[in-house]
């Protein structure tokens, strides 16, 4: 949730935050805002003595009132917007533990836009770093999570380079979440400093910035060492702007149809002939943020002209017959890239990809899946096939 503190009308300049709580679970919950302002039937809180939104039953409904007043907002020194928690409070450690618990953004009076996001912002994320226990303390119910994902596997962390990005960061947990949030490749403006460390303890709130202007994707993890090894690790990329054209354009793609061909298009659009051509593909498991390259290329060497267009059945035996076979069936698959690789012209010149994915086209099972920015999340290629990348 987000607020745009002093822009409301409750007499004193303050923002009046009206959250409709619907408890669907089967346990009494609440919801406890840190940083608002509230009265005692609005606190969210299970304790002696509890107000009435302090514990809603299985089935139970609340409205709660909140007001972001002049303590709710940015302080002298702090940037344009700042975060707090909320979570549930009635067995609150349990609560936690289950994923109950989230942030508020309140963007200081006239730097917001209409959304409440911060004008002099261009992105912003959030990122929590606790340790989940499912298993009352036991090592193998212990997850080292960044908003709940482990190793590697947090999604949408992608900002163009040249962008403002604004880092929310939130701490949780007990006396073992002392945590320090680093980020390879850049540093961040935290207070009046430039650091690329900054220290977490439990109910902690952190906001840091960050100029991306340095392309490609780096690390974003705790350093506390036993996190670190137990999955408390993530990426992000810096999206570099397209400077050259793709001498190869895919096009239509068969894939996903039961007994239909393997059938890629592609177009010469380089405006010279092409006499080999090597491309390869990777796959999508599950989610966008899960891509794994196929072990293999396919290479073919007729010559292709300027502006010639070929439909290529992939699954012909001199591109390894059925080999794709295995990614249609596998319901887990949900998508295909395919992309350029080494590229020898008629000339002797030769292309090859900066980085592995370069001109990709994904072809999806079910329509609806983006890719934020249009960027891959990071894979690896194997060794025989990186040799195609510059």
């Amino acid at each position: 949730m987000a607020g745009n503190h002093g822009s409301g009308d409750s007499g004193r300049g303050w923002d009046k935050v009206v959250v409709h709580f619907y408890n669907r679970t089967q346990k009494e919950h609440s919801i406890h805002p840190h940083g608002l302002r509230y009265d005692k039937d609005n606190e969210g809180a299970r304790y002696v003595r509890t107000g009435l939104g302090g514990e809603i039953p299985p089935g139970g409904k609340f409205t709660y009132h909140w007001l972001a007043d002049a303590g709710s907002g940015p302080g002298p020194g702090d940037p344009s917007s700042i975060v707090w928690w909320y979570h549930a409070h009635v067995e609150v450690t349990q609560e936690t533990n289950a994923g109950l618990l989230g942030p508020i953004v309140v963007t200081a009076a006239g730097k917001a836009r209409p959304d409440g996001s911060p004008k002099d912002v261009d992105r912003e994320f959030v990122a929590m770093f606790m340790i989940f226990d499912e298993m009352q303390g036991k090592n193998e119910g212990l997850f080292h999570a960044m908003n709940g994902y482990i190793f590697g596997n947090l999604p949408g962390l992608v900002m163009k380079q040249g962008e403002k990005v604004r880092w929310y960061l939130l701490g949780m947990g007990n006396e073992k979440d002392m945590h320090t949030p680093h980020w390879h490749g850049k540093t961040v403006t935290y207070g009046q400093r430039h650091t690329d460390v900054i220290e977490l303890l439990p109910a902690s709130m952190a906001v840091a910035d960050m100029v991306a202007d340095n392309p490609g994707t780096w690390q974003f993890h705790c350093h506390v060492a036993d996190h670190m090894e137990s999955g408390m690790m993530a990426t992000y990329t810096i999206v570099a702007p397209v400077t050259r054209s793709c001498p190869v354009k895919l096009g239509a793609g068969e894939f996903w149809q039961t007994g239909t061909p393997s059938n890629l298009e592609l177009t010469n659009t380089s405006g010279k002939s092409i006499r080999r051509l090597t491309v390869h593909a990777g796959f999508f498991v599950k989610t966008t943020e899960n891509l794994n390259p196929v072990p293999y290329e396919w290479l073919w060497m007729d010559s292709t002209r300027p502006n010639e267009s070929r439909t290529v059945n992939l699954a012909d035996e001199k591109f390894h017959g059925g080999a794709l076979a295995g990614y249609y069936a596998d319901k887990s698959v949900i998508g295909l890239i395919f992309f350029p690789g080494r590229i020898e012209y008629e000339d002797g010149t030769v292309w090859a990809p900066k980085d592995a994915g370069e001109c990709y086209r994904a072809y999806w099972r079910e329509p609806g899946h983006e890719l934020p920015l249009n960027a891959l999340p990071p894979f690896q290629l194997d060794e025989e096939e990186q040799e195609d990348v510059n």
